[in-house]
């Protein structure tokens, strides 16, 4: 007898495993009414289908004040009757136009703006009143070219499946909820529907540069390239993005969100200078927005909503610190601002591990950017002085003190000797852990870095103790480098080990390989000889050598090379890499590593963008003079940088 065909599934897992009928959104409306959209998951399709995706348990987060504020969300049956509410928005402000005017911010309790609100005075532009008529068309007109919803469900439940981790920039149960209602009500051309319209089509377009993957090999989303729907996105996303600011000079949250968004697609193209302009924006938008303000009164049924803006201040602070410091800028936001946003609300991870709710020790989703806002203050509290040549006492002073003060505040989950207990119930944890080491070992990097610019006078100027300091202090640096690069390639293996524009990723790949491969030209480096062990952060590392540093510069570049085919950033980085490694290896007479063929043609794709950048002059050559020999200067490397 011949067997039936397979009756196909037409139906999310939890509307199939409940036999209700599901409508085929996403999220669909039985899992919006559960509050629970992001376990909408739809089961892979057959091979002739493309829309493949999961969803993984790390989203569940929820607790009863997040469930009491946005109950009226879940409930479908009033979603096509009620009027769009702007997700993280509120109600405007009398006086707009004269704060647009006057440049005043408009929660001030201090300034002219806010004694005029005790006076009974009429401001037409005060409220959302909509889009007038001469914007509707060309918004109209926006809204109808993005991509088809099933191009865009695919595209958002990727993002907080699989990407989310990385910022968390907005909370996805909730953000799931405000997409379908949005869905229901997107043609109402309010500035709120409009700019959460901005908000989907940049986390859309985030998404696509992490396209294709392990989990979704394919170069085509429903027979579009992938391309071609990150073009599209980011087209309409800037198009309406600026007729929201001509619309609101204010803006609100949700604006704060999509250019944050729009800056860590920079960042994935390899555009470092435009991430940069993209915190600057953000942290402007922040303020015009009044992000930054004091928390809603207890009871005013905002605590979710002022919840979400002091995570999303959180994200902000930590993204300025953190590039200011590796970029050595200035950075946008004051040191100390942070401290009245931390959150306050925890939203504990909702797993099949029902013992996770009584554990008090367990961490949530944003335990992590937690440890890295935190890590962000103790480098401002303790900053380089760059008035003065680098002084070792000093740097010691400061190393010592991040062991003291901010390691023992890690969490255990995240320390540098982890419990790992909760792995297998926050899927995405592990790789949070390794995100967090990258960056507390690059900062020890940061802290020791300035120690490769003092020349040889002012090395002879310093007492003898400071002198065998400095030494101790090289062999740390390098130890710290090295255990960078290790975290680096332990979180791209959690990526598939395959092609990935994650800036951290390629950035630190980059950052470590110079500071290493500079060490290891110098002739007095200090690598180990007594067979002794040592510690990096109070953790016992294996000896140094030279041929250990020279083969995790090697795995490194290896990467750069692999990942130069999808980031341009991958591709510049690998190129200096590879001329730093051939002169290090002439030094040490190790051998130089084989080359991936993809990279031969590197210096015509992108002729000479990074070497310009170091000026490195015709030390870097392009085209055949790449590589090409000449003498070397012992102290080359060093004066490089």
């Amino acid at each position: 007898m011949q067997q039936g065909r397979k009756r196909r599934v037409t139906t999310c897992v939890p509307c199939h495993t409940r036999k209700q009928k599901c409508n085929r959104q996403y999220p669909c409306h039985h899992c919006t009414r559960r509050r629970r959209p992001e376990e909408c998951v739809y089961k892979p399709a057959p091979l002739d289908r493309l829309l493949r995706a999961r969803v993984g348990d790390e989203t569940r987060n929820q607790t009863s004040d997040h469930a009491q504020s946005i109950k009226h969300l879940a409930d479908v049956s009033k979603i096509d009757q009620s009027p769009m509410i702007p997700y993280g928005g509120g109600p405007r402000h009398q006086h707009a136009a004269l704060a647009k005017s006057f440049g005043y911010f408009e929660d001030s309790s201090s300034n002219t703006m806010a004694l005029l609100k005790n006076w009974d005075l009429h401001d037409e532009d005060g409220a959302d009143n909509g889009a007038p008529p001469d914007m509707a068309q060309k918004i109209m007109y926006d809204l109808e070219r993005m991509p088809r919803r099933d191009i865009l469900d695919f595209l958002i439940q990727y993002f907080v499946s699989e990407l989310n981790w990385m910022k968390q920039l907005v909370h996805a149960p909730s953000f799931l909820i405000h997409y379908q209602q949005w869905w229901a009500n997107h043609r109402e051309l309010t500035v709120g529907n409009v700019e959460f319209a901005v908000l989907i089509l940049r986390i859309c377009s985030y998404a696509t540069q992490f396209l294709p993957s392990p989990t979704y090999p394919n170069d085509n989303i429903s027979e579009l390239p992938i391309g071609q729907v990150h073009n599209t996105c980011v087209e309409i996303g800037n198009s309406l993005s600026e007729t929201c600011l001509a619309l609101d000079w204010k803006g609100g949250l949700v604006r704060v969100q999509h250019i944050l968004f729009a800056a860590l697609n920079s960042s994935c193209e390899g555009r470092t200078d435009m991430f940069w302009e993209g915190i600057a924006s953000a942290s402007r938008a922040a303020q015009k927005a009044g992000v930054h303000t004091a928390a809603a009164e207890p009871g005013s049924g905002q605590e979710f909503d002022r919840e979400m803006q002091r995570r999303t201040f959180c994200n902000l602070y930590l993204l300025d610190s953190h590039l200011s410091r590796q970029l050595d800028r200035v950075p946008f936001l004051p040191d100390d601002l942070v401290a009245d946003m931390l959150p306050r609300l925890l939203l504990v991870p909702e797993t099949s591990m029902a013992d996770m709710d009584s554990d008090t020790t367990a961490p949530e989703l944003f335990t992590e950017r937690l440890m890295q806002v935190q890590l962000g203050r103790f480098w401002r509290k303790h900053p380089k002085k760059k008035t003065i040549p680098y002084d070792p006492t000093e740097a010691e002073q400061r190393y010592e003190q991040f062991c003291t003060e901010y390691l023992p505040t890690l969490h255990p989950a995240l320390s540098l000797s982890p419990n790992k207990k909760w792995d297998t119930r926050i899927p995405k944890l592990s790789m949070q852990r390794q995100l967090l080491h990258i960056t507390l070992f690059d900062s020890i990097a940061w802290n020791f870095r300035p120690l490769l610019l003092l020349n040889e006078s002012q090395i002879t100027q310093l007492p003898p103790y400071k002198q065998v300091l400095l030494q101790s202090q090289k062999q740390r640096l390098a130890q710290a480098a090295i255990e960078e690069l290790a975290a680096v390639s332990n979180l791209h293996s959690m990526f598939g080990g395959g092609n990935t524009r994650f800036a951290a990723i390629i950035f630190n790949s980059f950052e470590a390989s110079v500071l290493l491969l500079t060490l290891i030209s110098q002739p007095d480096f200090p690598f180990d000889q007594t067979g002794e062990s040592h510690d990096i952060l109070g953790r016992q590392v294996t000896i140094l050598t030279r041929n250990k540093a020279m083969q995790a510069v090697e795995k490194a570049l290896n990467r750069l090379q692999l990942l130069s085919g999808v980031s341009d950033m991958a591709a510049a980085g690998a190129r200096v890499v590879s001329q730093l490694f051939t002169k290090a290896s002439r030094l040490s007479g190790s051998a130089a590593p084989a080359m991936i063929p993809s990279l031969s043609n590197t210096s015509e794709l992108f002729p000479g963008s990074f070497s310009d950048l170091l000026e490195l002059g015709t030390v870097v050559r392009h085209d055949g003079d790449w590589g090409a020999e000449r003498s070397l200067d012992p102290n080359f490397v060093t004066g490089l940088f």
